[in-house]
């Protein structure tokens, strides 16, 4: 009997087919579950891996065993005459029949069966200004940010939908049925707001988004005071609860009875400082600390006014010239005051939250965002900033991830989150993922500049310097006042191995940021000199510069210039003045994150021609730690085991990671393999050689980027 026949008989061709309908059938079930769920996406993966596994396992079983009426024996025990497996064939068939049976339901659920927004979820519509005066559309913002600042903070709603979101609806011509689609909620709030003198005019409805019909609607008419202003955005969001059947507990009623201000005046100005910081621009955001500021002196007792300022403090550190460092007590001292007065403010606990990150206390932020949270469950900004904490720690950004999808969620139109969570797909190794939701966004918003920076990131990392260039350059210009990408396209010049060009951008970074990002730019500088080919000038200029002892990373960098400069003794001082803690810590356990420091310190352990044991120690547990990480997605270790195995004194292998980090794409810093930090005439001609060939490859590119750098992007 052939082999094709045997593998027929022995039903291996239909147990193929069995598992493969059925591991299918598995990954469906799996997907519906996890997002219903909101498992963590990793689930889908390691089902994906387990049911690979079991695959070759089922034929080979298949092959070996027979099922009879005494159950389950070994294929060469069973009388030929008195095999069934014929019997186990039928019977396979009709399994695989049942199985598409189910596929089929399945399908169908997927595709015409929707469950829907929850219930319990609502968007807010900006609210329509029907007053004479135009400037009173401010008011009528106003009025809708507090009902959504109301709605947040109650537990018994799912969502509530960030005005961000809601504002393209602004004037919309698109039925109720579409934006509740588009927003994924399953009722709408909409009104609008006339003032004439000193009373105020107020209409709301809430409307059924799946059938359009209203739900509730109500006019108030009344004198125009900070009272009786709030006490109709509290009405208004007790309506809406009630008719959505929701549970007001006594903390949300308690929330829903507290004036925020009795200052009308106060209160607009408030309003206004709220809408300048969201536009997220230099001028802006110096508007909004105006008004916040303004609002705080007319009532010295608004804790929302209080957050307000230090959100802007902490807004201009990221778009701003404005150092970080030196919002610090600014910041600590409005939350301090707000908290003393509303000691429930879900928005304080979250500007708290980010004041300890900012800070490098990570608990105590992670401890304060988790009260934001349990206190203003819909307030998107704390999800967000709780995404950006979590993404430090390697083995929770699944964990970010799902912030983030809450956090986009609470708030789908806004660029900031979707930028985020292309830059969380990225880290985690979701690189066409990542690009998608970028391409996405570009094509919806293409003047935020958070999807240049992120495209740019993306490609970077996967080595096409010239193009990271370009979409750096072009987020660089539509927010120059962006430290970060100012820097970075200084980098990708260096990168490209064009001095003069980076030297030109160095130059323009100083005088731009004069206080701003000290060890950044030295290390910027230094770079260029080695590219320049005067190493002992970096060595110079990098002492007769970076004199702040107290900067740690600014030491850092100090030392890394001696250290490529093969100054060893000069780098351990430095690196000890950084407070590296490798070289104390005999039973060294690199953390992902720490590789640059740890082997940076491995380096500086020379001894004469060789490196010490505790050197090749750190090396060691550096490539155990790599063991475990992608060379270029997410945090990625890049060539950094071609210089863990240089430490080790293991040539051949060094060769063989640096050729397959080429082979990768790698190209982020690779110019630092040319300095004298590294022994040529040890390496031998295939590192040469392959140093010669990143260097023709960067040529290419630095010739690429000088006829596109001006082609337009889109």
């Amino acid at each position: 009997m052939g082999l094709v026949s045997e593998l027929r008989r022995r039903n291996v061709f239909r147990m193929a087919v069995l598992y493969a309908v059925a591991a299918w059938l598995v990954m469906q079930v799996a997907d519906v579950l996890i997002d219903l769920a909101k498992l963590p996406d990793w689930i889908g993966t390691t089902t994906l891996w387990l049911l690979a596994v079991g695959f070759p396992i089922s034929l080979i079983f298949s092959w070996f065993y027979e099922l009879t009426p005494e159950g389950i024996s070994l294929e060469r025990d069973v009388d030929s005459a008195k095999s069934i497996t014929h019997v186990t064939g039928r019977r396979l068939d009709f399994l695989v029949i049942s199985i598409l049976c189910a596929a089929v339901i399945l399908f169908a659920y997927d595709k015409w069966w929707d469950a829907g927004p929850s219930e319990k979820s609502i968007a807010v519509l900006p609210l329509v200004n029907r007053s004479a005066a135009v400037e009173d559309i401010y008011f009528a913002d106003g009025i809708q940010d507090d009902i959504l600042t109301h709605l947040s903070k109650l537990s018994g709603l799912d969502k509530v939908i960030s005005r961000s979101s809601t504002e393209r609806y602004r004037g919309t011509d698109k039925s109720i049925q579409q934006i509740g689609e588009e927003l994924g909620v399953a009722s709408i709030l909409e009104g609008g707001v006339q003032r004439v003198g000193d009373r105020v005019r107020i209409n709301m409805q809430l409307i059924d988004a799946l059938t359009d019909k209203h739900i509730w609607a109500e006019t108030y008419d009344k004198e125009l005071t900070a009272k009786n202003l709030f006490a109709i955005q509290s009405e208004i969001s007790r309506e809406v609860v009630q008719s959505l059947q929701a549970v007001l507990t006594a903390e949300d009623t308690e929330q829903l009875d507290r004036l925020p201000t009795t200052n009308l005046a106060a209160y607009e100005e408030f309003m206004r400082g709220r809408q300048e910081m969201a536009k997220r621009t230099p001028d802006a955001l110096e508007a909004a600390q105006s008004h916040f500021e303004t609002a705080i002196e007319l009532d010295p007792e608004y804790a929302l006014a209080y957050v307000g300022l230090a959100d802007t403090f902490a807004l201009s550190a990221t778009y701003t010239k404005v150092r970080s460092a030196d919002t610090l007590d600014s910041r600590r001292a409005a939350i301090e005051k707000a908290l003393q007065l509303d000691p429930r403010s879900g928005e304080a606990y979250a500007a708290l939250g980010l004041l300890r990150h900012s800070e490098g206390n990570l608990d105590e932020a992670e401890s304060h965002f988790q009260k934001s949270i349990e206190l203003s469950p819909n307030y998107a900004t704390a999800y967000h900033w709780y995404a950006n904490l979590l993404r430090r720690d390697y083995a929770r950004r699944e964990e970010g991830l799902v912030n983030l999808r809450k956090a986009l969620s609470l708030d789908p139109s806004a660029p900031i989150l979707a930028s985020r969570l292309s830059n969380q797909l990225r880290m985690l190794g979701r690189v066409e993922e990542a690009k998608l939701v970028l391409l996405d966004g570009v094509r919806r918003n293409p003047q935020f500049h958070g999807f240049h920076d992120q495209m740019s990131w993306l490609l970077r990392k996967q080595g096409r310097i010239a193009e990271a260039l370009v979409w750096m350059n072009e987020a660089a210009r539509l927010n120059p006042s962006t430290f970060t990408y100012r820097v970075n396209e200084c980098e990708l010049l260096v990168d490209l191995d064009d001095p003069a060009e980076a030297k030109l951008c160095a130059d323009k970074l100083r005088q731009d940021f004069p206080k701003k990002g000290k060890a950044f730019i030295v290390h910027l500088e230094s770079g260029i000199y080695f590219l320049s080919g005067d190493p002992q000038g970096a060595e110079d200029y990098v002492e007769s510069v970076a004199t702040d002892t107290s900067d740690r990373t600014l030491m850092f960098v100090r030392g890394s210039v001696h250290l490529w400069n093969g100054s060893w003794r000069k780098a351990r001082k430095y690196y000890e003045a950084a407070k590296l803690r490798f070289y104390t810590d005999e039973e060294v356990v690199v953390a992902p994150r720490e590789l640059d420091h740890a082997l940076a310190v491995a380096l500086s352990l020379r001894d004469g021609d060789d490196w010490s044991e505790h050197a090749r120690h750190i090396a060691g547990s550096a490539l155990a730690t790599m063991e475990s990480m992608h060379r270029t997605r997410g945090i990625g270790y890049r060539n950094l085991d071609a210089i863990a195995h240089i430490v080790r004194g293991d040539r051949e292998k060094a060769i063989a990671a640096l050729r397959e980090a080429v082979d990768s794409g790698w190209r982020m810093f690779w110019w630092d393999l040319r300095t004298p930090a590294f022994d040529t005439e040890w390496l031998g001609p295939e590192w040469t050689s392959l140093i010669a060939e990143l260097e023709a490859d960067i040529a290419e590119q630095r010739e690429w980027y000088k006829e596109h750098k001006d082609d337009a992007l889109y």
